[in-house]
């Protein structure tokens, strides 16, 4: 997952280095820009899922725990649900590899966007002391670890498309992503 995050920077800032400011009649078009700017907003939430690190809590302490549980549920659930739903809700993509690397990423995340949903919501339902809900939480927890770790990566195609990286140089909302 971290390697994605990365190469998803490393595409941004290849888009945004030292070459110089298209000039307004050869930059890219208003609405293709504006679609690259709801493609990165969808993905702020995202991009926080790189920065997390679970805290430690002790084995036999079912609060502190849970407190655990429910703060990496804080940042996933919203962190997958907001990609996979802004993404889905974009309009028409301004090239066919635009769309196909908008389609990629959904369809890599949505069953462990519905993984993460599933699990917090379970762990919701349970009262706070409960045991077998925190570890259960726990167990989802790990797989879906797991499947970050073995999804391919979903940025690696935006690397090599220009006009993508174009887009991205000018889309506020991409520079908001982590660098």
């Amino acid at each position: 997952m971290r390697r994605s995050l990365i190469l998803f920077a490393a595409f941004l800032l290849a888009g945004c280095g030292s070459e110089p400011a298209a000039t307004p009649s050869s930059s890219a078009p208003v609405a293709g820009v504006s679609w690259m700017d709801g493609f990165c907003g969808s993905l702020l939430d995202f991009a926080k899922i790189g920065d997390f690190t679970m805290p430690e809590f002790e084995q036999n302490d079912v609060a502190s725990a849970r407190k655990v549980m429910d703060e990496a549920f804080g940042v996933f659930a919203p962190g997958f649900d907001n990609a996979v739903t802004g993404l889905g809700k974009l309009g028409q993509a301004p090239s066919a590899e635009a769309e196909a690397v908008r389609k990629s990423i959904v369809d890599a995340l949505t069953p462990i966007r519905d993984e993460v949903l599933a699990a917090k919501a379970a762990l919701d339902a349970a009262p706070k002391g409960d045991k077998k809900a925190v570890t259960d939480a726990a167990a989802s927890f790990r797989r879906i670890g797991s499947r970050m770790n073995d999804m391919p990566d979903p940025f690696q195609r935006l690397e090599s498309d220009v006009s993508l990286k174009t887009l991205a140089a000018q889309a506020p909302n991409c520079k908001k992503l982590p660098s």
